[in-house]
């Protein structure tokens, strides 16, 4: 039968702080909305889109619900329609579009061709912004008795 003796150099090294990324780089709304790392702002996007799906998901829901019955006992006419554009506008506009280049553009392309960030930062938060504003005029102008074309609206 063998021993071996532990020389002082083979001894477990003490545990290491992690490793700075982009989720721990630094803390605090602040600095998310303010980022200019394309991870964070495709995260945000991802974010963005996530809500608008399950929006858009809502409008599903309560137009399946108006069909229930034969009746349509949920909601008026006007508000049917309004309720099946917005489903539109949200699945179109705000989530399948923006989802290739808002997550796949800002965060796998760069990482895919080896680059450190993209060529204008802060550009791409702006867009991120303008997205968002985008958004909630939209929603403004449906709540307000704007468009209702219903499945029209698709063509």
């Amino acid at each position: 039968m063998s021993t071996t003796t532990a020389s002082p150099a083979a001894a477990p090294s003490p545990p290491q702080p992690p490793r700075e990324n982009y989720l721990n780089a630094s803390y605090g709304v602040r600095s998310w909305l303010l980022t200019t790392d394309h991870k964070r702002i495709a995260l945000l996007y991802l974010i963005s889109i996530t809500s608008f799906f399950a929006l858009g998901g809502v409008f599903a829901l309560l137009i399946r619900l108006q069909l229930l019955t034969p009746e349509g006992w949920l909601v008026g006419p006007d508000t049917y329609n309004r309720l099946f554009t917005m489903h539109g506008i949200v699945m179109i506009f705000f989530f399948l579009i923006p989802a290739i280049p808002g997550v796949l553009g800002n965060f796998l392309i760069p990482l895919m061709i080896g680059a450190k960030d993209l060529a204008f930062p802060r550009l791409n938060l702006l867009s991120w912004y303008v997205f968002n504003i985008g958004a909630l005029f939209t929603f403004y102008a449906i709540l307000t008795g704007g468009i209702d074309t219903g499945w029209t609206f698709y063509t």
